[in-house]
């Protein structure tokens, strides 16, 4: 499931849940000013909290490394999504060529 389609489910489970507390808290006390101030809060901090959690689920993990390497050629990297490249201490006879993102893909 994307990014984008896991915000989605959050933004409507959210708003979901705030209705029902509007409902209900509206039903219990009969005092709609106070279930409206409670809905509200509800969509803050459980709002908030779900697309803060999907945002730091989708946060990149991927790394390529090269280290300590001897290459008799050249050395390309290709990673299609977002994440981390690297070389170090490595030893190249050619050229060093690291594509990131879309321009990977293609190459």
């Amino acid at each position: 499931m994307s990014a984008g389609t896991r915000r989605g489910w959050a933004a409507a489970a959210t708003f979901v849940l705030a209705a029902a507390v509007n409902v209900v808290t509206g039903l219990l006390t009969q005092q709609w000013s106070a279930a409206w101030w409670l809905t509200l809060a509800v969509l803050v901090v459980v709002g908030g909290g779900l697309q803060a959690w999907v945002t730091l689920e989708a946060r990149p993990g991927v790394r390529q490394r090269v280290d300590n390497t001897v290459v008799g050629g050249s050395v390309t990297q290709r990673l299609a999504g977002a994440g981390e490249q690297s070389v170090s201490d490595s030893r190249l006879s050619g050229g060093l060529t690291q594509r990131q993102g879309e321009e990977a893909d293609g190459a």
